[in-house]
Formats: C-alpha cells, structure tokens, sequence
C-alpha cells in the first residue's frame, strides 16, 4: 500500500506540472492514474479546474482509448453538472473536512467535549456535507470522515482508545488496509446518519448507499418504512418495569413493636407483650385463641425476644469494657424466660 501512495504522489506531480505546462491531455492522464493508486488524494478538485480549462492551441493530444474516451466523458460531465449544482461555501467546508485527519479537528471540537457536543457537531456538519445535499467534488468522503469520527468520538471505550493511540485501530484500519480502500465493509456513515436522525424519517434525504452497507438494508428497510425501532423499545423495558413497581401495592407488617400514626391500637399477648396493629378490625380478622392469632402474637413475642438478645449483648459489651454495670436489657430477657417457664 505505502508502494501505491508513492507512485500515486508521484502521478499526481507530473500531473500538476502538465497543468502547469498547458498539456491537458498528459494531466489528465497521470491525475486520473494517481486517483486510482490512492483514492484518498485530493485529486476531484483538479481534474474539475482541468475539464473547465480549453485545450492549448498548440498541443495535439495522443489519440485516446475507448476506455480514457469514456472515464474522461464521464469525469467532464460529472464535474460540469456538479460545477453547476454547488456552492464556492459548499466547496470550501469539502476541502476543509478533507485536509484534515484528526478526529476532534474533523468536528471543530476539543478533546474535552461531551457527547452532547459531539452530537451537535455532528448534526451540524452531516447535513452540510451529506451527498444528496452538498454536490460539490469529494463530499462524499468528507460525510464519511465526519460520520466515521462521531462513530469513534461518540462510544466512550473507543474514544479513550483514541485518545490515547490516535487511531481507532483494529476496528477499521486492517481491514481498510487488506481492501486498498479508503473505507472497510463494516463502515456505513449512511447508517449512522439514519440512526441519528431517528430512522430517517426526520430528514428527506434518500438511501445513500456507501458499497458495504447492503448487509443490514432489508431490516433497515422494514424499519424505515413501519417508523418503528426495536432497540428503542428494549432500551425503555427498564424504564417501564421500575414506573410498575413504584405503582404496584407493597405489602404492610399486619403489627409494630411501637406505636405510630399507622398502628395506634394496642393490645398484649398472653407473655405480657405489647404490640400495635393498623386495622380497626383487628379483632374480627383475628379473634381471641384463633389459630392465627396465636400465630401473630407468637411472632411477636419472638420479635420481641431478639430485640432483647440484641440489646442484652450490647450491654454485656459495654459492662465488659467498664462503661456500664447494670444491665437492664438481660434482666428483662431473664424474667420473661421465667414467666414463660412458670
């Protein structure tokens, strides 16, 4: 590949010197072949300068190929009616975008923007260099730059790996290496332009189709046409699902150890413990040597039990350290075990 760049940079020298000489036809020819070496040259500005030029007077131009006749009819006449479809601004923010590599240069930001001003840049330059929109020579790449750094720029793990290497390698650059391309299989900035912009249905631009984007058009497609996103529902399920359970009923403990605004009517087990419930019905849901009220006041006098324990141990601590003597806690759990034993 370097071998390519070196031959084509070397076309495009004697290229510009032809222009420079006034030989069209030997500039034409050795531009057009450092176009094929390397793609990524800046070469469409001048062969549109060079098929505005008239031939010298003077200079006879070798009898063309089929093969030259028809490259260089057409290269005319896409740049004649591109020359007439665009603006010097439209122009001018092409060849900016092209002169430059750096990802964050690319979107006029600094390495310490958020996301939110990627996506604002981006919004920004895709609509101004998009192919259905601006038709000067190159945008189509210059659309690609722009979407390939807001793709890398705007994935944290891709950006810090950026930020730190200056490339967002392997993801891109072997395979762009392997398929003498200026972009791999993987690459579609038209997919990304579409995702941004809500599945197209935002923007009227058409389907631009970048060569390797033909792996997800028939789901892009159904997806266009119905307006509707799978992921966007999946990335709300979550959403949704903590909205239901703040709304659905949590249960509530039928008694309290303590009495409060909620349960304010008291009554005592057959062990002498007292405990508070909510329900003014209380007595009817539970009546007196029921089964389940010997159940309630059975868990409560075991809560009871444990709150006791727990504090009994913290006392014990505290006589053992000489912070306290008494232990008022352990004599309660004492005396309530007597009674139960009696």
């Amino acid at each position: 590949m370097d071998g390519n760049k070196d031959d084509a940079l070397k076309c495009l020298k004697i290229g510009k010197d032809a222009m420079g000489a006034g030989d069209r036809s030997r500039a034409l020819k050795f531009l057009e072949k450092a176009r094929r070496l390397d793609p990524s040259l800046p070469i469409d500005d001048l062969l549109s300068d060079l098929n505005n030029q008239s031939p010298s007077p003077g200079s006879t131009a070798p009898k063309p190929s089929l093969r030259q006749r028809g490259s260089s009819s057409s290269s005319a006449s896409s740049s004649s009616s591109s020359s007439a479809s665009f603006t010097e601004e439209q122009r001018a923010i092409v060849r900016e975008i092209k002169s430059k590599k750096d990802y964050y240069e690319i979107l006029g930001l600094a390495k310490t923007s958020s996301v939110e001003d990627m996506r604002r840049a981006y919004r920004k330059l895709s609509l101004k260099v998009h192919p259905d929109k601006n038709k000067a020579p190159g945008s189509e790449e210059a659309f690609k730059s722009v979407s390939k750094a807001f793709q890398c720029l705007s994935n944290d793990d891709a950006r810090r790996k950026y930020d730190v290497s200056g490339s967002d390698e392997p993801s891109y650059q072997t395979r762009r290496r392997q398929h003498h391309s200026f972009y791999d299989d993987e690459f579609d900035a038209d997919e990304i332009f579409r995702s941004f912009f809500g599945g197209g249905g935002a923007t009227q631009f058409r389907s631009f189709n970048f060569g390797g984007g033909n792996r997800a058009a028939t789901n892009q497609a159904a997806s266009d046409t119905t307006g509707f996103n799978p992921r966007v529902l999946l990335q709300l399920l979550p959403v949704v699902f903590i909205l239901l359970l703040n709304f659905m009923p949590s249960p509530q403990p039928i008694y309290s150890l303590s009495a409060s605004y909620q349960y304010e009517h008291k009554f005592t087990t057959h062990r002498g413990v007292n405990y508070f419930v909510r329900s003014a019905k209380f007595e009817q849901e539970y009546p007196i040597n029921s089964l389940e009220r010997q159940r309630v006041e059975a868990q409560v006098e075991r809560d009871y039990l444990s709150i006791l324990g727990q504090n009994c141990r913290y006392e014990l601590q505290r006589q053992q350290w000489g912070y306290a003597r008494e232990t008022p806690h352990c004599d309660m759990m004492r005396r309530f075990d007597s009674a139960a034993a009696a």
